[in-house]
């Protein structure tokens, strides 16, 4: 977990601190197209002479300030949901857990392509669509502890004891769920990550010029023999952000006495 978020916090702190020291990210000079790492260009120039360091801070950026977003809001959306399926039951139960089942039945990427495709794409649509295919896993994982909890003697007691349905919540259900959303979360944050760059590879996401990793691996796919780098630098980046956010949860998962 320490090696995770230290590799996090890593590539955090260059994605912040980026634009202090490198140019424009958007600022062409075809002058120094494919231009070797230097002192101006410290991971090199693309093929529109731009600088590779910049646009992999601000592309970094995007692609965490978009996932945040998405699981943000997945994680909200989840948690509500099943809180509200757990403790209506009957009907509500039944239709929540139907549109959990609709909902993954289809692989999360191609829903929110096909999403993110009828909107017209942009970063709003895809906010949107990775949102609505990424809250039915929190949806399950609430429904089922809350629905558990909420069986057990002590919370009855407390129902019976009059207690408010919001200290019941707070006291008991969410004090069981939230350490299994905190597992969940960084698994998804990598996974939102990994999509984001998917769509961003089909065009559907930022609009040029705007950078983003995704978008950079597919539009530096053409040059891969004259400058491998422009593929490499951000798939290698990628990878291991979505690596660092694994090695963060594994420990999580591992409860005492295991």
């Amino acid at each position: 977990m320490i090696i995770g978020l230290l590799l996090l916090s890593l590539i955090i702190l260059f994605v912040v601190t980026g634009p202090w020291f490198t140019p424009d990210p958007c600022q062409q000079n075809l002058s120094q197209v494919f231009a070797e790492p230097g002192t101006h260009y410290l991971l090199g120039a693309d093929h529109l002479g731009r600088s590779v360091a910049a646009r992999m801070a601000e592309g970094g950026r995007n692609t965490l300030y978009y996932s945040l977003f998405c699981v943000v809001g997945s994680v909200l959306a989840g948690v509500i949901l099943g809180l509200t399926a757990a403790w209506r039951g009957c009907l509500t139960d039944l239709l929540i857990m139907r549109l959990v089942d609709i909902t993954m039945a289809f692989p999360g990427i191609i829903l929110a392509l096909l999403i993110a495709g009828v909107t017209g794409g942009g970063p709003m649509a895809v906010i949107i669509a990775l949102t609505l295919t990424g809250w039915p896993e929190y949806c399950r994982i609430t429904r089922a502890i809350a629905t558990n909890t909420i069986s057990r003697p002590y919370v009855e007691s407390a129902v019976l004891a009059g207690f408010s349905r919001i200290f019941i919540l707070r006291k008991y259900i969410l004090a069981e769920t939230l350490p299994q959303i905190a597992v969940l979360a960084p698994l998804g944050f990598g996974r939102t990550m990994l999509n984001i760059s998917a769509l961003g590879v089909l065009g559907i996401g930022l609009a040029p010029p705007e950078p983003e990793w995704g978008a950079m691996i597919a539009e530096s796919l053409p040059y891969l023999r004259e400058s491998p780098n422009l593929v490499l630098i951000p798939a290698a980046t990628l990878s291991l952000t979505v690596f660092s956010f694994f090695l963060i949860a594994n420990p999580l998962s591992r409860r005492p006495g295991k």
